[in-house]
Protein backbone atom coordinates (compact mmCIF):
# COMPACT_ATOMS: atom_id res chain seq x y z
CA UNK A 1 0.00 0.00 0.00
CA UNK A 2 3.20 2.21 0.45
CA UNK A 3 3.89 2.45 -2.92
CA UNK A 4 0.22 2.90 -4.26
CA UNK A 5 0.28 5.84 -2.18
CA UNK A 6 3.99 7.19 -3.41
CA UNK A 7 3.42 6.79 -6.68
CA UNK A 8 -0.12 8.62 -6.67
CA UNK A 9 1.49 11.34 -4.71
CA UNK A 10 4.01 11.87 -7.74
CA UNK A 11 0.99 11.43 -10.22
CA UNK A 12 -0.78 14.09 -8.60
CA UNK A 13 2.68 16.44 -8.11
CA UNK A 14 2.88 16.06 -11.97
CA UNK A 15 -0.57 16.58 -13.13
CA UNK A 16 -0.40 19.64 -10.99
CA UNK A 17 2.99 20.89 -12.31
CA UNK A 18 1.82 20.19 -16.06
CA UNK A 19 -1.52 21.67 -15.40
CA UNK A 20 0.27 25.23 -13.77
CA UNK A 21 2.94 25.16 -17.13
CA UNK A 22 -0.67 25.02 -19.31
CA UNK A 23 -2.12 27.87 -17.43
CA UNK A 24 1.46 29.55 -17.06
CA UNK A 25 1.85 29.70 -21.25
CA UNK A 26 -1.66 30.34 -22.27
CA UNK A 27 -1.77 33.31 -20.09
CA UNK A 28 1.89 34.64 -21.48
CA UNK A 29 1.48 33.85 -24.96
CA UNK A 30 -2.52 34.04 -25.63
CA UNK A 31 -3.77 36.55 -23.05
CA UNK A 32 -1.72 39.07 -23.51
CA UNK A 33 -1.43 41.63 -26.46
CA UNK A 34 1.70 41.45 -29.21
CA UNK A 35 4.78 43.25 -28.22
CA UNK A 36 4.46 46.95 -29.97
CA UNK A 37 7.12 46.60 -32.26
CA UNK A 38 5.02 43.75 -34.09
CA UNK A 39 2.36 46.12 -34.56
CA UNK A 40 4.85 48.67 -35.85
CA UNK A 41 6.65 46.46 -38.35
CA UNK A 42 3.02 44.89 -39.29
CA UNK A 43 1.61 48.74 -40.44
CA UNK A 44 5.13 49.35 -41.92
CA UNK A 45 4.30 45.90 -44.22
CA UNK A 46 0.80 47.15 -45.06
CA UNK A 47 1.94 50.95 -45.82
CA UNK A 48 0.89 51.24 -49.62
CA UNK A 49 -1.36 54.13 -50.42
CA UNK A 50 0.83 57.53 -48.99
CA UNK A 51 2.67 59.95 -50.63
CA UNK A 52 4.52 61.80 -47.96
CA UNK A 53 7.23 58.64 -47.69
CA UNK A 54 8.63 56.32 -49.85
CA UNK A 55 8.19 52.51 -48.71
CA UNK A 56 11.95 52.34 -49.11
CA UNK A 57 11.88 55.78 -46.08
CA UNK A 58 9.03 53.58 -44.17
CA UNK A 59 11.25 50.43 -44.22
CA UNK A 60 15.06 52.83 -42.92
CA UNK A 61 12.25 53.71 -39.89
CA UNK A 62 10.96 50.97 -38.64
CA UNK A 63 13.70 48.52 -39.32
CA UNK A 64 16.66 50.17 -40.16
CA UNK A 65 17.26 48.94 -43.53
CA UNK A 66 15.98 48.94 -46.95
CA UNK A 67 14.40 45.04 -47.54
CA UNK A 68 15.14 43.04 -50.65
CA UNK A 69 11.91 41.59 -51.88
CA UNK A 70 13.47 39.03 -54.40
Amino acid sequence: MNSTNTLLTIAIALFSFMLGMTIAYYDATILRDPPLHYAIESRCLNYTDKDCYTKSDIELIVFGKVLNYE
